[in-house]
């Protein structure tokens, strides 16, 4: 599917504020109704947008220690690579997964409530995979940024193609 400028206008507005009521997205876009929710349709369709959620604020529901972990792997294959990312999926307090180039092999984004409970994932958990050699755990002082939305090429709805 290709973008164009009143797609994008929709899901700048969508990645700011999946709730707001259709006529409003299609007034901010200057399109009808029924056009926009066409439009939101077929971007559900084609995979763009893959899911609508609430984000939370993790201090507020006691997750405060979030941590960025370096996993190195002894086993590089594909099959491990599988293996290493299916436990990364299984597991609710790792947020994100990144498979890497360069030293490590992936960059897992923990969040936990307490440096003893990172502590127990680390030495009891993931140190504990055989596929895993090692890990290099940098605790989060402070997000200095945190953004869902990507960039489209548009800023301030629209004002830049």
């Amino acid at each position: 599917m290709t973008l164009d400028r009143q797609d994008r206008i929709i899901l700048e507005i969508l990645q700011q504020d999946a709730t707001l009521p259709v006529a409003e997205i299609a007034a901010r876009a200057n399109l009808s109704a029924p056009s926009c929710w066409r439009r939101i349709r077929q971007l559900r369709e084609a995979g763009i947008i893959r899911r609508q959620v609430a984000l939370l604020d993790a201090a507020r529901v006691n997750l405060g220690v979030t941590v960025i972990s370096s996993v190195t792997l002894r086993d590089k294959s594909v099959a491990g690579q599988k293996r290493f990312e299916s436990f990364a999926n299984e597991r609710n307090e790792v947020q994100e997964c990144l498979l890497l180039s360069g030293g490590r092999d992936y960059q897992l984004k923990v969040i936990v409530p307490t440096i003893k409970d990172y502590e127990h994932f680390l030495t009891s958990v993931l140190l504990d995979l055989p596929i895993v050699e090692s890990a290099e755990s940098n605790f989060v002082l402070r997000e200095a940024k945190q953004t869902t939305a990507l960039p489209l090429g548009l800023t301030s709805l629209g004002l830049q193609d």
